[in-house]
């Protein structure tokens, strides 16, 4: 998977050293998670907040003159939050919060993984937006607005997506699915578990392969007899 196209900034609220340590360094194990910085206690953090971009926090709830539940209550609702807590009691609260998850100290690796699992599905709901005539992606750190009628064809690679439009090519953290369910159906079919064409630029069909442009693109059987009644009937 690439590592360098897309990666969840990450920021550390956490008053203890070693579970900060710890965090780091299962962030650091997690390919695509950047970690930031590490704050001490909640102010300091909403101080840092102010002056940058922050995708996933990891805060601990009980902290020194202000909780991270009080924290939590001011940052934007696209900034995901994973509190930390050696309590459980605080979690109905928490998650009245909106919050991405909650992990009761000790954390193993295994319920950090689950926990960021989760993070990563919200991401890349929020990563493509849909439009009548265009759809917003996120590359990198940034929103490119592509036009549907601009694609040609999308292709699954491992957890992204490739967008291929007439010039370029475009990759998304995104599962083809939720992609799928973003274009309109009418002129965008699946032609393989790891293709989605646009019908409109099919130049060929045959018994097991499509053509867009120059690009031989495969008819699996499990779409086929779906695939080519859905093309008759447009």
């Amino acid at each position: 998977m690439p590592t360098n196209c897309f990666s969840m900034n990450c920021l550390i609220v956490e008053d203890d050293r070693v579970s900060a340590k710890l965090i780091e360094n299962y962030i650091g194990k997690t390919n695509f998670l950047k970690h930031l910085h590490t704050c001490y206690d909640a102010i300091d953090a909403a101080n840092y907040l102010r002056k940058n971009k922050v995708d996933l926090i990891f805060l601990d709830v009980e902290l020194p003159e202000m909780s991270g539940l009080d924290l939590a209550e001011t940052l934007p609702k696209e900034t995901q939050v994973i509190f930390i807590s050696a309590q459980a009691n605080y979690a109905v609260k928490a998650f009245e919060i909106a919050v991405t998850d909650y992990i009761q100290k000790p954390i193993s690796y295994k319920r950090f993984l689950d926990s960021i699992q989760k993070a990563k599905k919200v991401e890349e709901t929020q990563n493509v937006m849909e439009s009548k005539d265009h759809i917003f992606v996120k590359t990198g750190q940034h929103l490119l607005k592509i036009s549907i009628d601009d694609i040609r064809w999308i292709e699954a690679m491992s957890d992204y997506v490739m967008i291929f439009t007439k010039d370029k090519k475009h990759l998304v953290l995104s599962s083809l699915k939720s992609i799928e369910e973003k274009l309109p159906l009418n002129k965008f079919l699946r032609s393989h578990r790891s293709y989605i064409v646009n019908v409109d630029k099919i130049v060929s069909i045959d018994d097991s392969a499509i053509v867009i442009d120059e690009k031989t693109i495969p008819l699996g059987k499990t779409y086929k007899s779906k695939f080519l009644q859905s093309i008759r009937t447009i």
